[in-house]
């Protein structure tokens, strides 16, 4: 909802979303809420004041079955074989006739192994609640023409409880034996010991900005400067208790447990200081100059260090506006040239005090101390003494052009980025006795351009539309690291990194063995497995010792192993289009990359391998090596889930993860002015969305490109539709 009159307006939403999850159970099923609400409005007291204010406002609550790990994780139902019983069966008899009731105790039990199914109805609840609420009032004052003083106080609060509980769940062994006593047939499975968790976390952030801005124009000069102060401050307390041993599952409190009782808690405090400015100088609407600067202190550095200075500056050139080019005017509407240098600071840190020394405390555990856990401190670890900002260098040089009456619009950029100083692990020789702090001992440089084009027009007056197509492209390398011995697994320089994962080294694949004899007469593999056979993963002797390893597992002895990906999307692009006919609007949103190297992992938990972790996909029966389908993409499945040997990292399971997708599609419907007037309404929309509606990939199913496996996550992209009302009164 929103309205506006000459002194006043205001802006209100409301928004509510209820996800369940994939249990038919509703009393066990996973549930999500959250509700938000988001409210502003300016006001206009008189000619040299106007305040403005905003709430948003958000509270979540969760509550699903507690999380175990990938065995009996609800990521696992996909892969649950139909043919494993769930529950011990009620039969006449088990062995003889007339034994039933020795195994009365049995019978409905769940049986254990890695069945899910008694760990998502009665191992435990997680359940949490979150409040978030920001609010924010500025005042602005305009004492005389040109000159503004803005004022702004943020304060933010949080408070989030959160109870975890596992519960013992009694399973039936997964494969009884009937002979034995029927009391022995019952454990626990996976759930262990029952204990509760509570936690209380109560966070606070005030921020306090402050700045004036003033601006002169005469004839061709163009002159605004401002100056201004930041003060940001925080306070971050968390409540523990854990407690062992409930008296029941059905009373989830700390004082209705048995067992040992802990108590934990903190208090952490951080806060930001900075003065910054701003100048900016425009000379014939042609030659542009700005200049920034900040310079910050943070208490999150030793006090010598906390202050850096980060200055920027940009020119522009709008060429289009010089007198030799008058005769482009009739198809040229806009030429600017820019370029720019900016330093940028970064204290975001994984700790408030990483400057301090702290000493560790906890319980030890149970030893020859009659049930109960003596507390320990532990000795203070060692800080470096002079952290202080990173720092991260921007150089930018872009082109903008529109043209033939601004229907084309194009910007171009190409730029360098050094982040210096980046906090990481020092080495020291293993006698220092302890772990090495972080320094600021490491440089990085990103280099990427971005280009942005956009076409649109008016057909009439009912028909309109544009297009824009944004595409860009960047790669980072460590230009300094500490690692003397080159090992691979450390970062070193020269490599390629980024989010994705950067350099992934692994083995060259020259097929899959189809006989014995082929086996016995390659290079020895022993190192990555035992036991080759027909079936398995042939790997290429790249050194052509005879010997199929890893080497020392450095830059000058990598052994067999090369890069066989750069697991970096390049090309990144998407493509928007907007059609507008009459009352009714289509948005089209398309993205993709168009080069992406991906190596699926091979932990148990991953869904791309056919035969792992008990499980069978089904395109294991046309797609796995057997003596009848040599010409499979995978190799013959091992028994054992332990057995890596044929998903070692190597390219023949490189995924091509270049992919397209509509992203978004929205349908809109602007009730007519006139209509919506009669029921006291200015505006009047009914639309219908669309996410994730189509994608064109390389990529093997059941892989999605946007979706990295891990052991939590498995969840794939999901279509979403939903229908809408918008409102303005």
């Amino acid at each position: 909802m929103s309205g506006a009159s000459d002194k006043a307006s205001y802006y209100a939403s409301f928004g509510v979303l209820n996800k369940d999850g994939y249990l038919k159970n509703k009393e066990r099923n996973e549930n999500y809420k959250r509700y938000n609400a988001l409210l502003k409005g300016e006001f206009k007291v008189n000619e040299w004041l106007s305040l403005d204010s905003r709430a948003l406002i958000t509270t979540e609550t969760s509550d699903k079955p507690h999380f175990y790990h990938w065995d009996v994780n609800i990521n696992t139902s996909a892969r649950q074989n139909p043919l494993d019983p769930i529950r011990f069966p009620d039969l006449p008899y088990y062995i003889t006739p007339g034994d039933r009731d020795q195994y009365s105790d049995l019978i409905g039990k769940y049986f254990g192994g890695t069945n899910f199914f008694p760990y998502l109805e009665d191992g435990g609840r997680e359940t949490w609640m979150r409040n978030d609420m920001f609010l924010t009032q500025g005042t602005t004052i305009s004492p005389l023409k040109g000159w503004n003083i803005r004022g702004a106080f943020t304060a933010n609060f949080t408070h989030r409880d959160y109870q975890d509980v596992q519960s013992k769940v009694e399973v039936v062994r997964e494969s009884p034996d009937l002979t034995a006593d029927p009391a022995t047939l019952i454990d626990n499975g996976f759930s262990g010991n029952d204990w509760i968790t509570n936690r209380t976390d109560f966070d606070q952030y005030y921020v306090i900005q402050l700045y004036t801005d003033y601006t002169i124009e005469s004839g061709a000069h163009y002159l605004k400067g401002m100056v201004g102060f930041n003060q940001e401050w925080g306070l971050f307390k968390y409540h523990r208790a854990q407690a062992y041993s409930l008296i029941t599952p059905q009373v989830t409190d700390i004082n209705a447990t048995t067992g040992n009782q802990e108590a934990y808690g903190g208090k952490e405090h951080n806060a930001l200081r900075g003065v910054f400015y701003r100048l900016n100088y425009i000379f014939d609407d042609k030659y542009l100059i700005e200049a920034n600067g900040r310079y910050d202190g943070t208490s999150r550095f030793p006090t010598d260090d906390r202050f850096g200075f980060f200055p920027s500056f940009s020119v522009g050139w709008r060429i289009s506006n010089e007198s030799f080019m008058a005769g482009t005017s009739d198809w040229l509407d806009n030429l600017k040239l820019r370029a720019s240098y900016g330093e940028l600071g970064n204290q975001l840190l994984n700790s408030n005090y990483p400057y301090i020394a702290t000493m560790g405390s906890g319980n030890a555990p149970y030893m020859m101390t009659a049930g109960s856990r003596t507390p320990y401190v532990s000795a203070a670890g060692l800080v470096s003494p002079t952290l202080t900002w990173e720092t991260v260098v921007s150089q930018n040089i872009g082109l903008d052009f529109s043209m033939f009456g601004s229907r084309l619009d194009v910007s171009m950029d190409a730029y360098i980025r050094d982040t210096k100083d980046m906090l990481t692990n020092v080495e020291y020789p293993e006698i220092l006795g302890t772990g090495a702090p972080d320094a600021n001992a490491a440089d990085l440089r990103t280099r990427g351009w971005e280009v942005a084009a956009t076409w649109k027009t008016n057909v009439n007056n009912d028909l309109n539309y544009n297009i824009t197509l944004a595409l860009s492209d960047n790669l980072s390398k460590i230009t300094k690291y500490d690692n003397p011995t080159g090992a691979l697994s450390e970062y070193y320089e020269g490599q390629v990194v980024g989010d994705a994962g950067g350099e992934r080294w692994g083995f060259e694949t020259l097929g899959i063995f189809q006989t014995q004899a082929e086996v016995d007469a390659h290079a020895d593999q022993s190192s990555l497995g035992a036991n080759w056979r027909p079936g398995d993963i042939k790997y290429a002797d790249l050194n052509g010792d005879g010997v199929i390893n890893r080497g020392s597992n450095t830059l000058d002895d990598p052994g067999d192993q090369k890069i066989i990906a750069y697991e970096n999307p390049r090309y990144n692009f998407g493509i928007t289009g907007n059609v507008s006919w009459k009352s009714f609007s289509l948005n089209l949103f398309f993205q993709g990359v168009m080069k992406y190297d991906y190596w699926p992992p091979n932990g148990n938990w991953v869904a791309f391998y056919p035969f792992n972790a008990g499980h069978v996909e089904n395109y294991y029966l046309t797609d796995t090596w057997s003596p009848e389908n040599p010409d499979a993409y995978f190799a013959a499945p091992h028994i054992s889930t332990n057995t890596k040997q044929n998903i070692e990292p190597q390219t023949r399971y490189v995924q091509d993860a270049s992919y397209i997708r509509l992203k978004n599609v929205t349908l809109t419907y602007n009730l007519p002015s006139n209509i919506a007037s009669k029921v006291g309404m200015s505006t009047a929309q009914v639309y219908f969305a669309g996410m994730n509606l189509w994608e064109a990939t390389k990529m093997r199913k059941p892989l999605d490109p946007e979706v990295r496996p891990t052991l939590t996550q498995e969840y794939y992209k999901q279509r979403i539709f939903s229908l809408g009302f918008r409102v303005g009164f």
